[in-house]
């Protein structure tokens, strides 16, 4: 284990990157929003929200503001449908070679975090359930600071949590929106855009992200290949 990698960090977003969660978490909101509101919006129009803070969504698909009561109920409803509904079927929702190449990475000696979008309880319950809590040192979610994704501070609070000032000279930012890609970019990162989740091809190369993965198994490789392994 070279003391390069033993001080870089892989910072992880979790929904479309690690988990196949999007069109879960798209049903389910929109089921939330019509309890609320009385209509159900699209499921191609709340997809293309995931990634965002949970408010947020509620407050776009329905119109009444992400600070309202309206959103505030939404998001309560949609939480309870989440622990109720998705968080149980965690483990069959892990992309292929998520657990494997995740293993592999923190053996290798990298120091891995998640990055979310979704409440911290939330993602800890989910990486739980999924039997993949355990690689993560970190886990920064977005009520865990003042500015979400792509903002700099999520990428900074995981970095205070790993210990580590700087991602490092073999680390990496992994996620599938141009937000997570904007999210690395933004402090000078290595960055991996993933496919398979929420962006499209044309979204991740729009967003630049230094190498584009099809697949859990290329994001090991195209990190591994940084330190020659």
């Amino acid at each position: 284990m070279s003391a390069e990698t033993t001080r870089s960090a892989l910072l992880f977003d979790l929904d479309g990157t690690l988990l196949d969660t999007p069109r879960a978490i798209a049903e389910q909101m929109s089921l939330a929003v019509e309890a609320v509101t009385g209509t159900r919006p699209e499921l191609d129009e709340v997809r293309a929200l995931v990634g965002a803070p949970l408010e947020r969504m509620a407050g776009a698909l329905s119109g009444a503001g992400s600070d309202s009561d309206i959103a505030q109920a939404i998001s309560a409803d949609y939480v309870t449908r989440y622990r109720e509904l998705i968080v149980p079927k965690a483990a069959d929702l892990l992309f292929p070679g998520v657990r494997g190449g995740l293993e592999r990475l923190a053996r290798t000696g990298f120091a891995l975090a998640v990055v979310t979008s979704k409440k911290h309880e939330s993602a800890e319950l989910i990486l739980d359930a999924a039997g993949i809590r355990e690689p993560f040192t970190a886990i920064v979610g977005a009520d865990d600071v003042a500015h979400p994704k792509p903002h700099r501070d999520s990428a900074d609070a995981a970095l205070a949590g790993l210990g580590l000032g700087d991602v490092g000279p073999a680390g990496a930012v992994i996620g599938d929106t141009a937000a997570d890609i904007g999210l690395g970019t933004g402090i000078g990162a290595f960055t991996v855009g993933v496919t398979y989740g929420v962006g499209t091809t044309h979204q991740i190369l729009t967003a630049a992200a230094d190498v584009v993965a099809h697949t859990f198994d290329d994001v090991t490789r195209a990190v591994l290949s940084r330190i020659g392994k």
